[in-house]
């Protein structure tokens, strides 16, 4: 795991989690904007950088990533925001941060895929995610960027919006990385076998669930809903998994801020 960060380190801190087979630098598009009262802290997971490691469990990262507080004198986050399966990380964050003793005042879960789903069902998404990595093992990026636009999954995510993922694409393009398959197969477990903690109702209430009314990852709502009633949940409409953040950032951090100062 590795870590940048953006803003003055006086501010209030808020920790940016990524996506999968994307990287903390992802997040600086609309990170940036974060910046001008913030501490922006954008780590790259396990299994997704240069490092030599390989992702294991949301657990393990939320343990890293407090640690990492912890070891720079980070006391409070005003935001945990989370993207995709970085909403699942996110979670696990915001659990461990309660039993470390960490205030957070607001965790945002955007598009996230909490879903629990059988074994046969994990193990066919566990082979597309392994073919779908390998199209970063090019030293080509212009290649990379086309077959990822052109894969069938991908456009299974993204429906009609593809368009709207062209800016993330090319970045992560454009940084030729291996996925193991150690990684590959705990992806598909942290996606589609997650067991959401419990929380008590004040935790509850600084929660953000965020969905497009047409992403698939939106299915896991009701459950979420049952796990989590004190919650706050959004819909936008007309955007793809996730999308909102990559086309328009500054709309998307002004929602972020507004999330934070509603419940301080």
């Amino acid at each position: 795991m590795t870590f940048e960060t953006l803003g003055n380190p006086s501010n209030p801190a808020v920790l940016l989690i990524h996506g999968m087979l994307s990287s903390g630098h992802d997040c600086e598009p609309f990170g940036k904007y974060l910046a001008d009262e913030y501490y922006v802290i954008m780590p790259t997971l396990d299994g997704h950088g240069h490092d030599g490691t390989d992702l294991l469990t949301v657990e393990e990262e939320a343990r890293k990533l407090t640690a990492y507080l912890k070891e720079n004198g980070i006391q409070s986050l005003a935001l945990v925001q989370g993207s995709s399966m970085g909403a699942e990380v996110a979670l696990a964050v915001t659990k461990q941060c309660e039993t470390d003793g960490i205030p957070v005042t607001c965790s945002f879960f955007d598009g996230g895929p909490f879903f629990h789903f059988n074994p046969f069902f994990r193990h066919i998404m566990y082979k597309k995610f392994s073919s779908l990595v390998k199209v970063f093992d090019t030293d080509d990026p212009d290649e990379a960027y086309r077959n990822i636009m052109n894969n069938p999954f991908v456009k299974f995510v993204a429906k009609d919006k593809i368009s709207q993922y062209e800016g993330i694409i090319k970045s992560i393009a454009r940084e030729r990385r291996t996925f193991s398959k150690k990684t590959v197969r705990n992806m598909v477990t942290i996606c589609y076998k997650c067991d959401p903690p419990s929380f008590p109702v004040e935790a509850q209430k600084r929660f953000v669930f965020f969905f497009s009314d047409e992403e698939p990852a939106r299915d896991s709502r009701p459950r979420l809903m049952k796990c989590y009633p004190h919650a706050a949940f959004e819909d936008i409409h007309g955007y793809g998994h996730c999308s909102y953040q990559a086309t328009l950032p500054e709309a998307y951090v002004q929602k972020l801020k507004k999330a934070i100062r509603e419940r301080m």
